[in-house]
């Protein structure tokens, strides 16, 4: 396998451990805070998936086929509606929800040739590699898989 894939398919496998780890944390823990004016570990979680589904449907889909990319949600107001939605339901919900997301994201990747991971794509005024754009989704990840080890 391409190592790039290899990398990008390992992150999203270890990804999905992790949150699977979390259903053992109490769900006062996991309804906290991590911070003064930040989120709680459930609202970080729930916030992958409705990502995840943006790039399932609105990314994968069009990136090699040259037609123009569909425009983007507002960050803003996608992650203050995931936040909203993850506070209100049962954190079992978003923790699941958000683990079936990610195994079907990595599902469609491991389906993708090795070839079209390197291939320069356009993203609004940007240029770069599946890969690229990839890895750039993983660090977002890491930077709040390491947030919610610090707490917990």
């Amino acid at each position: 396998m391409l190592k790039e894939k290899a990398e990008i398919v390992a992150h999203h496998q270890n990804f999905i451990t992790f949150i699977h780890s979390l259903k053992s944390i109490n769900e006062n823990i996991l309804r906290k805070p991590i911070g003064e004016g930040k989120w709680s570990i459930i609202e970080i979680v729930g916030h992958f998936y409705p990502w995840d589904e943006f790039v399932l449907q609105q990314r994968i889909p069009y990136l090699f086929t040259g037609e123009d990319l569909p425009k983007a949600p507002n960050i803003d107001k996608l992650n203050d509606q995931s936040s909203l939605h993850a506070r209100k339901e049962p954190f079992e919900n978003t923790l699941e929800r958000c683990i079936h997301v990610r195994q079907e994201l990595l599902s469609q990747l491991k389906q993708l040739p090795e070839d079209d991971w390197l291939i320069p794509i356009q993203i609004n005024q940007s240029t770069l590699t599946f890969y690229e754009y990839l890895k750039g989704l993983m660090e977002h990840d890491l930077h709040h898989i390491n947030q919610i080890k610090s707490t917990i």
